[in-house]
């Protein structure tokens, strides 16, 4: 019997996904062959069509192209890449907090979590969203045929326009999973009676097993900026499309990676409180029933207790209300604005050289 989710259910009814996972495919394989197919069609097929390097007619040869050569060869190998990996990764984490619930509720929470991946029907809306990529991108490069080496001819811009619907897919199931898993764990974490968390406890193994899955996600959403940044700086022509990505990524990145721990975050913070409350009150008593000793004249012997509550709240005042380090959302800051200020620089550098 199962004690927790697999990666199988992750994967729910996702066709591309369980059609990898039934040849057994590993990320850095799943990578490979992205990497390979489109090295084909950057290289070899513009070397057979004699689109590879620049030539009088051609408006823009394979060789020339850095951005979709980007594209091509990083991206889209990055995206498979965290595609495989990604529905491991969510299971690997709902082993480390599923455990947190009481026995009584294991269960019909482990129950409830692998129906919401197993029977998710949002593949078909990566679907619709990379046929409509698809369709606008036919309706383009119509007017580029023989004019560019991805649209010299239908083969190159079949190739082009499905390169684009499997690229739209992969990123929206990937998101999708991310989001169904962040509001899961946030109805997992209702139901987790969370301390105040002065140091390491047993709550610190699930929290930093969802802090290092949201930064491989900020680091996947990096990768993705790095294209958007690619498009700003080197894209000829710009899109208004383009915008509406650069918002969008700047909006979900840092959301993405705090929204899975936006209860326990509630959890902390009402613990805090309360735990202030409290602590506040029995100094308070204290301190008042010394002041009463003192107006009746009464010896007033050191008081270890007064101190232990002073130092009490000092501690849980400085007491964190996310459960990750401020250094982990630096590092989610940087790997958004990292792109941008490599793709901004290397522009300059091609300016001045």
């Amino acid at each position: 019997m199962e004690t927790t989710i697999t990666s199988r259910d992750v994967i729910g009814r996702d066709p591309f996904g369980r059609f990898l996972f039934g040849l057994k495919f590993k990320p850095w394989q799943a990578a490979l062959l992205s990497f390979s197919a489109f090295a084909v069609y950057m290289f070899a097929l513009p070397a057979i069509f004699g689109t590879l390097v620049p030539r009088e007619g051609l408006d823009r040869s394979s060789m020339a192209d850095r951005v979709n050569m980007v594209g091509f060869l990083f991206i889209h190998p990055v995206v498979m890449y965290f595609y495989v990996w990604q529905s491991e990764a969510i299971a690997g984490v709902y082993g480390k907090v599923l455990p947190l619930l009481p026995d009584g509720m294991h269960g019909g929470a482990l129950r409830a979590s692998r129906i919401l991946h197993a029977t998710s029907r949002m593949w078909l809306l990566g679907v619709f969203v990379g046929a409509g990529v698809m369709v606008l991108g036919f309706l383009y490069v119509a007017h580029y045929i023989g004019l560019r080496w991805y649209s010299y001819n239908w083969l190159m811009a079949v190739i082009l326009q499905f390169s684009r619907f499997i690229l739209f897919y992969l990123i929206l199931l990937a998101l999708v999973r991310h989001l169904m898993m962040a509001f899961n764990l946030n109805r997992i974490y209702r139901h987790v009676k969370l301390p105040v968390l002065i140091g390491q406890s047993r709550y610190s193994e699930s929290f930093e097993a969802v802090t290092r899955y949201g930064l491989w996600f900020a680091g996947f959403g990096g990768v993705l900026g790095m294209f958007i940044a690619m498009r700003f700086f080197w894209g000829n022509p710009l899109f208004p499309e383009d915008a509406i990505y650069l918002v969008l990524y700047l909006l979900l990145i840092p959301l993405a990676f705090s929204l899975p721990f936006w209860q326990a975050h509630r959890s902390m913070r009402l613990a805090r409180l309360n735990a202030i409350r409290h602590i506040s009150n029995s100094l308070q008593d204290e301190y008042d029933r010394l002041l009463k000793d003192l107006e009746a004249e009464n010896d007033i012997n050191q008081n270890g207790q007064i101190v232990a509550l002073r130092s009490m709240l000092e501690m849980t005042e400085k007491a964190p209300t996310w459960p990750f380090e401020n250094w982990d959302f630096y590092r989610v800051l940087a790997a958004i604005f990292f792109p941008f200020l490599m793709t901004g620089l290397s522009v300059l550098l091609d300016l001045l050289i």
